[in-house]
């Protein structure tokens, strides 16, 4: 169905089959065509965030679901030990149906809410629950943060289930009107798989920022760490494959004797961590906090003396990652080590005006401690100097103000082309 043109602004109804609360991306995005002109919904499972940081024209539409184990990372059959390999795959294609016929059913029930003029589904899950659902009506944006088929659960299931899977969001793509994704590598693979009819790329750059005279000491404060220990960060989804065993095992090292490393963040592998530290003998030295709202973090990740970007994966996903952590340490002017592929590699070390940190193999405990003393043995003139860089880069090119433009030229373009 179409929104109410005569309102005078047109309606975008953005899917996100997951909690809204933490993700910068699609707040992000809905503030900014809010304030270019459209009235924006969000559809989302779950939103515990005071939604101060939206306009007024932006309301978001909590759908929960019942089934629990149809809820994005809840544990399925696919993750589970496989005993017995006849009845797991019994098991898992029951826990598929079911996963599916529970999309289906909430892209029924986002569907039937109103009008809207332009879909945009957040991930191959939002594209899934609404695109079967409209037919030929409004025309779809697909907003791919990952390569859904090189993560989570699609990683573990059968070759011919993958091979079914990639065949129907290639169908899909060729329905939508747009591609958006987050960085021009996942473009590349999107475009060689499913020649969409158009594709942009958009950065998950954070806003303009600028740091305090001061820096702030937020992190310091909260888990009384000394002013003169180095403070190390790795914020944002706590879990698998983030880097964060082989920075603790790195902390064992020589010359990080007395380096703190804070986990701010939200996730299933908050409490193995703290676990993992006690058995380490780091419980004094590694340190877990609650997530941070969007719109509060960077002077948080500003209080860190260097971020942890590592993905020590192989896969397409972990080849390709540009993480909104990435950004946020740049944009806060905290120096960065980050996995050396070649996407991350150009933003820490390709800046005109000097690197913004180190690039290490995220895999060996070795190659991080080194990257992290090379950052933290910097003398203090250069470590401000770094810091400023950081800022600057951010400023000058790498801020959302800059990028949004894509997206609400995008808009502007599908909405003319309604009328």
């Amino acid at each position: 169905m179409r929104g109410d043109r005569s309102r005078g602004r047109p309606l975008v109804g953005m899917v996100l089959y997951g909690d809204l609360t933490f993700d910068s991306r699609v707040r992000r995005e809905a503030r900014s065509l809010a304030l270019a002109g459209f009235d924006v919904v969000i559809a989302c499972l779950a939103d515990e965030s005071a939604s101060d940081d939206l306009p007024p024209n932006v309301s978001v539409l909590v759908r929960p679901i019942a089934q629990a184990s149809a809820q994005p990372g809840a544990l399925n059959p696919f993750r589970a030990p496989r005993r017995n390999p006849v009845m797991s795959l019994v098991r898992g294609l029951n826990w598929l149906r079911g996963y599916s016929s529970s999309l289906r059913s909430w892209g029924r029930c986002v569907t039937a809410c109103g009008p809207v003029d332009v879909w945009h589904a957040h991930d191959f899950t939002g594209l899934v629950a609404v695109a079967p659902m409209l037919g030929q009506g409004a025309p779809i944006v697909y907003d791919v943060h990952d390569l859904f088929l090189e993560s989570g659960t699609a990683l573990r299931l059968p070759s011919p289930a993958r091979g079914v899977l990639q065949r129907y969001e290639g169908r899909l793509v060729a329905g939508v009107a747009a591609v958006v994704t987050v960085n021009r590598g996942l473009a590349e693979v999107l475009q060689r798989r499913y020649r969409p009819k158009r594709i942009e790329v958009l950065h998950n750059y954070p806003d303009r920022w600028s740091p305090p005279e001061r820096r702030p000491t937020l992190i310091r404060d909260a888990v009384g760490i000394p002013g003169e220990a180095p403070l190390i960060l790795s914020h944002g989804l706590l879990g698998p494959g983030r880097g964060i065993d082989q920075v603790m095992q790195a902390l064992l090292q020589p010359g990080l004797e007395t380096a703190h490393l804070v986990l701010m963040g939200y996730g299933p592998g908050r409490d193995e961590y703290a676990k993992a530290a006690g058995r380490l003998g780091l419980q004094d030295r590694v340190h877990v906090l609650d997530p941070v709202p969007p719109a509060d973090l960077l002077p948080w990740v500003a209080s860190a003396d260097v971020g942890v970007v590592l993905h020590p994966g192989s896969r397409l996903n972990d080849y390709n990652k540009t993480p909104n952590k990435l950004f946020e340490c740049i944009a806060a002017g905290t120096p960065v080590v980050a996995s050396d592929f070649p996407l991350m590699r150009r933003f820490v070390l390709g800046d005109p005006g000097g690197s913004l940190g180190m690039v290490c193999d995220p895999s060996r405990v070795e190659d991080v401690a080194s990257a992290l003393r090379s950052i933290l043995g910097l003398d203090p003139h250069a470590t401000e100097s770094m810091r400023a860089r950081c800022v600057a880069a951010a400023q000058n090119h790498w801020n959302w103000q800059s990028e949004s433009s894509r997206l609400t030229g995008l808009y502007h373009e599908l909405v003319g082309g309604l009328t």
